[in-house]
């Protein structure tokens, strides 16, 4: 009983403790999103700042779909990151970082081993983000508008784990996973940020931005997956439509499994509905169109190892290869 009554007297201590925690949140400058970009021999980071329209929409909420960022210059990482410290008297806080937006030209061995180290030594940003990358000047991306009055940025770069179905090509890659996948050179497919005009109002130009594409990063190397129509077949979003000579299907519990064992092959199960009933289009021609898409995409995609053949030969001592990769499709009862 003594011992019962010791645990209670040491939470309620805990909770009192906690309760006159002395910090002014005020005084602190929480950071949602970071984009990094180079400008002749310098870094140029981004440093989105969460507005009240992002965090709760109210009445008087002035963002009007207008982003609000910092911006700093340095010759390393870690410069960037102290010199946006150095420009406030407010406390910077790093540690709800949601987002690190790399500028394409960035992707090298030399940047994100830069990045690995700082992230890795710095006790002032948190591991638990995602990586993004853009074509697109950060300036573009970051104080982007928009007519909806309310932040596009926030729900893509802050709440990732809220808006997937955003992101047509690739879904957002997080942190570690990038590290671990780098270090043991597999292919990386990250989510590619465009920024577009989508229409005027009053003689304003108003710009967007959208996830509709995706860059592969290999062994130093990107290649680009525009609005690739054959993506939904490699990255089993779960539903997705195409058309079929004219007829439109919706391809739904789609799953494509790679497999590694004496050879690599793919392991494809969907079920469909039409959305129109005079079909006349057979199981096997709907599964032969799967297949080509996936061969295509494979011959299109094959030096970006989108299966980590190689990976798997090294893990598993086979010599994987994607000419004789083999595809097995079957459709699910509808």
């Amino acid at each position: 009983m003594k011992k019962f009554s010791l645990i209670i007297v040491l939470i309620s201590s805990l909770f009192i403790l906690v309760s006159c925690d002395s910090y002014d949140i005020s005084k602190i400058l929480f950071i949602a999103s970071v984009g990094i970009e180079k400008q002749e021999d310098q870094y140029i980071g981004y440093f989105y700042l969460p507005l009240s329209s992002d965090i709760g929409k109210n009445d008087t909420a002035e963002n009007k779909g207008q982003g609000e960022f910092a911006k700093t210059k340095g010759e390393s990482i870690s410069d960037l990151f102290y010199n946006i410290q150095a420009a406030t008297s407010l406390s910077i806080n790093f540690r709800h970082v949601s987002s690190i937006v790399i500028h394409t030209e960035l992707l090298n061995k030399d940047f994100l081993e830069e990045l690995f180290d700082y992230i890795k030594y710095s006790l002032s940003i948190d591991f638990n983000f995602y990586i993004f990358a853009t074509k697109s000047k950060m300036n573009d991306l970051f104080s982007f508008k928009n007519p909806n009055q309310e932040s596009v940025l926030n729900s893509l770069l802050v709440s990732t784990s809220d808006s997937t179905s955003l992101f047509l090509v690739a879904p957002p890659m997080h942190f570690l996973e990038f590290v671990r996948k780098y270090y043991l050179d597999r292919s990386l497919l990250l989510p590619l940020l465009e920024v577009e005009e989508i229409w005027t109002i009053e003689g304003e130009e108003v710009k967007n931005f959208h996830c509709q594409s995706a860059i592969y990063y290999h062994k130093d190397k990107t290649k680009e997956v525009t609005k690739d129509p054959r993506s939904p077949y490699i990255n089993t979003l779960s539903e997705f439509v195409d058309k079929i000579n004219d007829t439109t299907i919706c391809f739904k519990d789609y799953t494509c499994k790679p497999k590694y064992e004496d050879e690599a092959y793919l392991s494809i199960s969907f079920s469909y509905t039409y959305y129109k009933t005079d079909v006349t289009i057979s199981r096997e021609d709907i599964l032969l169109f799967v297949k080509n898409n996936l061969l295509e995409y494979i011959e299109k995609y094959k030096e970006s190892d989108p299966f980590d053949l190689n990976y798997f030969s090294r893990l598993n001592q086979k010599s994987y290869s994607y000419d004789s990769m083999k595809i097995e499709v079957k459709i699910e009862s509808n």
